[in-house]
C-alpha cells in the first residue's frame, strides 16, 4: 500500500491508489526526520554506522536492497536494535558479509517501532566510506584539458602522441563482456553467490585499447551502455536491461527492479573495476565511468520507459552508486559521471527531461542519502550540430534558466556547480566536456576554416574555466553514419581525394596546450570577427 509522509517525516497515512512514485519520490526527499544517518564505513570485514535518534523510543537498524527503490513503502525487516548514549548518538558494527551476500551496496535507514508498528525515522544513507585494500596510486594529473571522444586502439597508430591527447572515452557494451552459460573462451567468475562467464576474446580487445591509453599516460573514462531489451531477443539483456525500457530507445537504463538484474549488473560493473583498476598492470586502465548516454535525452539514449523527470533519476542515481560503490573498493579516486546534453532548461524534446532539472534532483538524492563523488559527462555541442560557429547560437544565454549550454556560454555551467548543493566537501565537481565537436558542412577552405574557428573559441572559454577537466573531441574521424555530420579532425576513411586527411582543425587540435597555441589560434580570431580572445569571456 503506499502512503504519504507526515509533517513527522513518518510513514503513517494511506493516500488514494492514484498516488505514485512519483508523489512518494518527492515527499521523501522533502520529508523531516526523527533521526538520522551521519556516516557509513565499509570496512573489510564489518560495516560501522553512526547516527543520531531521539532519547526516546525504541529504534532499529533496516538494509533496503538495491532493487527497491527509495520511494518503496513496503515495510523493512528491522536488522539490530539501536542502543544510543544519552545524547542520542549510537555506533553500531555489523558484518559486512552476510554469505553469500556482500553488503557493500545496502542503503541504510533508522526505523521506530511502536505500538502502531514500524514506521521510518530517517532517510535511507548509502556507504560513505570504501575499504581499499591496494590503492592504485594519486589521482592522475592532465597536463591539458585535450582529449578524444569515442577511442580505440589501432586505427591509427600513433595518433594519441601526435595530437598530445591527455584523455579518451571508450565506449563499452555492458552485455558482450559476460555470458549466463559457459562458452568457448569463457571463464567463470562469482559474484554475490551467482556464477557468471566473462567473455575474454572481448575483455581482451578492450584490454588493448586500455594498454595504449596507459602507455601515453592518458586518463581513460568507460562509457558504460545496454543495449535495449526491447530491441533484441537476447536472454541475457532481458534480466540486463529495464523491463519496461520502450523500442523507441537505442540503449536502456540496467534494469533495478529485480535482484536478478541487480546482481547481473553489479557481476559486470565489478568484473570491469577489477580488471581495469585492480589489475590494471596487466589489462589496461579506467579512471572513470560515464553512466551510460545522454540521460536527459533518455528515450533515445538510456530508455527506462514513460517515467517522470525524479522517477527516472532515482533509477538512474541507484545505478550510479552501484557503480562508485563497486569501485571504490579498488580506487579511492574513481568516479561516476552523469553524462549530459547541451539541452539544459529546455527539455528538447517532449520525452527528454533537460539537464538541469536532472541535475538538480541528482543534488537532491545526494543531499538526501549520503554525499558521493560523481561528476559531469557534458556534451556541449553547438546549438545546430551542422553549424559550427557557436558564437552565434540564440538559444544560449548568461543565465541559469538558459535553454541550452553550448559553447558560447559554458561559463553558464561552471557557474551553476560553484553553488552550495552542487559542492563535494567544499570542492567543485570536475567536468568532462565528453563529447563535442565542430561540423564541416564540406571540404572547401572556407568551412573547414569555420570548424576550426569553432573548436579555438571552445578550447579558449575552457582553458579559463578551472572546472572543466577535459574536452574529449568528437568525432576523431569523419563517419558516414552520422546523419550528413562531417564532424571529424579527419575526412572520411572512403573520401576519394584524401583519404583520413588531416583537416585544418587536425593541426590546431595538435597545438592546443603547447607553446604553439596562439600562433595557431590566431587566424580564427578574424573568422570569428573579434579582436582578442579576453572579449569571448563573458563579464559578470
Amino acid at each position: 500500500m503506499k502512503h504519504l509522509l507526515l509533517a513527522t517525516g513518518l510513514w503513517l497515512m494511506a493516500v488514494p491508489a492514484m498516488a505514485n512514485d512519483q508523489v512518494q519520490l518527492e515527499a521523501y526527499l522533502n520529508a523531516p526526520h526523527e533521526a538520522g544517518i551521519e556516516r557509513v564505513e565499509v570496512g573489510k570485514d564489518q560495516l560501522m554506522i553512526r547516527g543520531k535518534v531521539p532519547a526516546s523510543g525504541r529504534f532499529f537498524l533496516a538494509e533496503l536492497p538495491m532493487e527497491r527503490s527509495s520511494a518503496d513503502s513496503a515495510p523493512l525487516i528491522p536488522l539490530q536494535k539501536i542502543e544510543s548514549s544519552p545524547d542520542g548518538t549510537f555506533t553500531l558494527m555489523i558484518p559486512r558479509k552476510a554469505q553469500p551476500f556482500d553488503r557493500l551496496m545496502g542503503r541504510w535507514q533508522i526505523i521506530r517501532q511502536d505500538g502502531a508498528g514500524s514506521v521510518t525515522a530517517s532517510a535511507f544513507h548509502y556507504p560513505d566510506q570504501i575499504f581499499c585494500e591496494s590503492p592504485p596510486g594519486p589521482e592522475i594529473e592532465l597536463k591539458t584539458k585535450k582529449g578524444l571522444g569515442g577511442w580505440t586502439a589501432g586505427r591509427i597508430p600513433g595518433e594519441l602522441d601526435d595530437l598530445g591527447i591527455d584523455a579518451v572515452t571508450v565506449n563499452v557494451v555492458l552485455s558482450s563482456l559476460i555470458s549466463l552459460t559457459a562458452e568457448e573462451q569463457t571463464e567463470p567468475f562469482a559474484w554475490q553467490g551467482s556464477t557468471y562467464y566473462a567473455r575474454e576474446q572481448e575483455l581482451a580487445k578492450l584490454d588493448e585499447t586500455f594498454k595504449a591509453a596507459a602507455k601515453r599516460g592518458a586518463m581513460v573514462s568507460a562509457i558504460l551502455l545496454i543495449p535495449n531489451p526491447a530491441r533484441a531477443n537476447d536472454p541475457l539483456l532481458k534480466i540486463l536491461g529495464h523491463p519496461d525500457a520502450d523500442p523507441h530507445g537505442i540503449f536502456a537504463m540496467p534494469n533495478l527492479t529485480t535482484k536478478a538484474g541487480v546482481h547481473l549488473y553489479g557481476a559486470i560493473l565489478d568484473l570491469m573495476a577489477r580488471r581495469w583498476i585492480r589489475d590494471a598492470a596487466e589489462h589496461g586502465r579506467v579512471h572513470h565511468w560515464i553512466m551510460h548516454n545522454e540521460v536527459d535525452a533518455g528515450w533515445e539514449w538510456t530508455n527506462a520507459g514513460e517515467k517522470s523527470a525524479i522517477e527516472y533519476l532515482e533509477l538512474y542515481h541507484r545505478s550510479m552508486r552501484m557503480m562508485d560503490l563497486i569501485a571504490r573498493q579498488y580506487d579511492p579516486h574513481s568516479r561516476p559521471l552523469i553524462s549530459l546534453t547541451h539541452w539544459w532548461q529546455q527539455p528538447g524534446n517532449p520525452h527528454w527531461y533537460g539537464s538541469k532539472q536532472l541535475l538538480d534532483l541528482l543534488a537532491r538524492f545526494n543531499q538526501s542519502e549520503g554525499n558521493f563523488g560523481w561528476g559531469i559527462a557534458f556534451h556541449p555541442y553547438p546549438e545546430d550540430l551542422f553549424e559550427p560557429k557557436t558564437w552565434n547560437d540564440h538559444q544560449s544565454d548568461f543565465t541559469f534558466a538558459t535553454a541550452q549550454i553550448t559553447p558560447r556560454n559554458l561559463e553558464v555551467l561552471d557557474a551553476y556547480l560553484r553553488q552550495p548543493a552542487f559542492l563535494d566537501h567544499g570542492k567543485i565537481r570536475p567536468v568532462q566536456l565528453s563529447e563535442n565537436g565542430f561540423n564541416s558542412r564540406d571540404y572547401s577552405a572556407a568551412t573547414l576554416a569555420e570548424q576550426a574557428a569553432g573548436m579555438a573559441f571552445a578550447w579558449k572559454k575552457i582553458s579559463k574555466l578551472p572546472s572543466i577537466q577535459t574536452w574529449e573531441y568528437h568525432n576523431w574521424i569523419d563517419n558516414r553514419g552520422e546523419g550528413g555530420l562531417r564532424i571529424g579532425l579527419r575526412k572520411f576513411p572512403d573520401d576519394a581525394d584524401d583519404p583520413l586527411g588531416k583537416k585544418p582543425i587536425w593541426h590546431l587540435y595538435q597545438s592546443l596546450g603547447t607553446s604553439e597555441e596562439d600562433r595557431a589560434c590566431a587566424p580564427y580570431l578574424k573568422v570569428i570577427g573579434i579582436d582578442s580572445w579576453e572579449s569571448i569571456m563573458h563579464a559578470e
